[in-house]
């Protein structure tokens, strides 16, 4: 399994552009590296602003982690992903195993959020 530090890391250095590193792809490419199918793989690349989550993150999210063979979870570990209720705007997220970590527009972002704001999550690391 990669090591989740090292993940976060690199991840701090990367700059927001939709469709490429953003709250989807973020979570999507931990996924990758813990040896999952591309959860994003229809939608990757294929977006250049935030309207095509206008209905909310979530559907797409169910879609592609359950496509990929990814099995929802109700109490996340650290290393799993979910989508998260943040001021109102739902992001795709890593849990650290304390905090989400998710990638906004000025870049990597970590957040203490309530069990009540954690959508939905997915189990990655325990397959």
């Amino acid at each position: 399994m990669p090591d989740l530090g090292d993940f976060l890391v690199a991840a701090s250095h990367r700059k927001h552009r939709y469709g490429e590193w953003d709250c989807c792809t973020f979570p999507a490419d931990w996924c990758i590296a813990n040896g999952w199918p591309d959860p994003m793989a229809e939608w990757r690349g294929g977006y250049i602003d935030a309207s095509a989550a206008d209905d909310g993150l979530l559907p797409l999210f169910a879609a592609g982690m359950f496509g990929s063979g990814i099995g929802a979870t109700k109490e996340p570990v650290a290393g799993d992903v979910g989508v998260v209720s943040v001021l109102g705007q739902e992001a795709g997220a890593i849990f650290t195993g304390k905090r989400w970590a998710l990638v906004a527009p000025r870049g990597l972002a970590f957040a203490s959020l309530e069990p009540s704001c954690v959508l939905m999550a997915w189990s990655v690391t325990r397959g």
